[in-house]
Protein backbone atom coordinates (compact mmCIF):
# COMPACT_ATOMS: atom_id res chain seq x y z
CA UNK A 1 0.00 0.00 0.00
CA UNK A 2 2.85 2.43 0.76
CA UNK A 3 4.20 1.98 -2.75
CA UNK A 4 0.98 3.22 -4.30
CA UNK A 5 0.39 6.20 -2.00
CA UNK A 6 1.87 8.63 -4.56
CA UNK A 7 -0.40 7.17 -7.26
CA UNK A 8 -3.48 7.82 -5.11
CA UNK A 9 -2.31 11.42 -4.61
CA UNK A 10 -1.81 11.96 -8.34
CA UNK A 11 -5.21 10.47 -9.21
CA UNK A 12 -6.92 12.63 -6.56
CA UNK A 13 -5.17 15.76 -7.86
CA UNK A 14 -6.19 15.04 -11.45
CA UNK A 15 -9.77 14.41 -10.34
CA UNK A 16 -9.89 17.75 -8.50
CA UNK A 17 -8.54 19.59 -11.55
CA UNK A 18 -11.08 17.93 -13.86
CA UNK A 19 -13.96 18.74 -11.49
CA UNK A 20 -12.82 22.38 -11.46
CA UNK A 21 -13.48 22.56 -15.19
CA UNK A 22 -16.71 20.52 -15.13
CA UNK A 23 -18.60 22.21 -12.28
CA UNK A 24 -20.43 25.30 -13.59
CA UNK A 25 -21.05 28.30 -11.31
CA UNK A 26 -22.17 31.92 -11.67
CA UNK A 27 -19.63 34.63 -10.95
CA UNK A 28 -19.53 38.38 -11.29
CA UNK A 29 -20.19 41.44 -9.18
CA UNK A 30 -20.12 41.06 -5.42
CA UNK A 31 -22.86 42.64 -3.31
CA UNK A 32 -20.23 44.61 -1.39
CA UNK A 33 -18.83 46.31 -4.52
CA UNK A 34 -18.95 50.10 -4.33
CA UNK A 35 -21.20 52.13 -6.65
CA UNK A 36 -21.91 55.85 -7.05
CA UNK A 37 -25.60 56.70 -6.87
CA UNK A 38 -27.32 59.81 -8.30
CA UNK A 39 -30.55 60.31 -6.37
CA UNK A 40 -31.89 62.96 -8.77
CA UNK A 41 -31.60 60.78 -11.88
CA UNK A 42 -32.11 57.44 -10.06
CA UNK A 43 -28.99 56.02 -11.72
CA UNK A 44 -25.89 54.26 -10.43
CA UNK A 45 -22.39 54.05 -11.86
CA UNK A 46 -19.40 51.78 -11.42
CA UNK A 47 -16.37 53.70 -10.09
CA UNK A 48 -14.43 53.07 -13.31
CA UNK A 49 -17.29 54.57 -15.37
CA UNK A 50 -17.94 57.60 -13.15
CA UNK A 51 -15.90 60.12 -15.19
CA UNK A 52 -18.16 59.62 -18.22
CA UNK A 53 -21.41 59.73 -16.21
CA UNK A 54 -23.44 62.91 -16.46
CA UNK A 55 -24.45 62.99 -12.81
CA UNK A 56 -25.89 65.90 -10.85
CA UNK A 57 -24.52 67.07 -7.50
CA UNK A 58 -26.93 64.82 -5.57
CA UNK A 59 -24.61 61.81 -5.44
CA UNK A 60 -23.51 59.38 -2.78
CA UNK A 61 -21.80 56.03 -2.61
CA UNK A 62 -23.48 52.75 -1.74
CA UNK A 63 -22.94 49.05 -2.28
CA UNK A 64 -24.15 47.11 -5.29
CA UNK A 65 -26.29 44.95 -3.00
CA UNK A 66 -28.12 48.00 -1.61
CA UNK A 67 -28.78 49.34 -5.10
CA UNK A 68 -30.09 46.02 -6.39
CA UNK A 69 -32.22 45.50 -3.29
CA UNK A 70 -33.92 48.88 -3.61
CA UNK A 71 -34.89 48.27 -7.24
CA UNK A 72 -35.32 51.98 -7.99
CA UNK A 73 -31.93 52.64 -9.62
CA UNK A 74 -30.79 51.79 -13.15
CA UNK A 75 -27.24 51.53 -14.52
CA UNK A 76 -26.21 54.84 -16.07
CA UNK A 77 -24.49 53.37 -19.12
CA UNK A 78 -23.47 50.16 -20.83
CA UNK A 79 -20.06 50.55 -19.15
CA UNK A 80 -21.72 50.13 -15.74
CA UNK A 81 -23.93 47.29 -16.95
CA UNK A 82 -20.88 45.39 -18.23
CA UNK A 83 -18.94 46.06 -15.02
CA UNK A 84 -21.67 44.43 -12.92
CA UNK A 85 -22.84 41.63 -15.21
CA UNK A 86 -22.75 38.05 -14.02
CA UNK A 87 -21.42 35.17 -16.07
CA UNK A 88 -21.65 31.41 -15.89
CA UNK A 89 -18.57 29.27 -16.30
CA UNK A 90 -16.27 26.65 -14.80
CA UNK A 91 -15.38 26.81 -11.11
CA UNK A 92 -11.70 27.53 -11.88
CA UNK A 93 -12.65 30.61 -13.90
CA UNK A 94 -14.88 31.89 -11.09
CA UNK A 95 -12.03 31.60 -8.58
CA UNK A 96 -9.47 33.34 -10.76
CA UNK A 97 -11.65 35.91 -12.57
CA UNK A 98 -13.27 37.43 -9.48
Amino acid sequence: MRKHRWLIGVVASILIIILGFVIQVEYGADESDRVIVDYTLNLYSAPECFNEAGFTNDISDATYGEVEESGEFLPESSCTAVAFQTSRGPLWFAWFMS
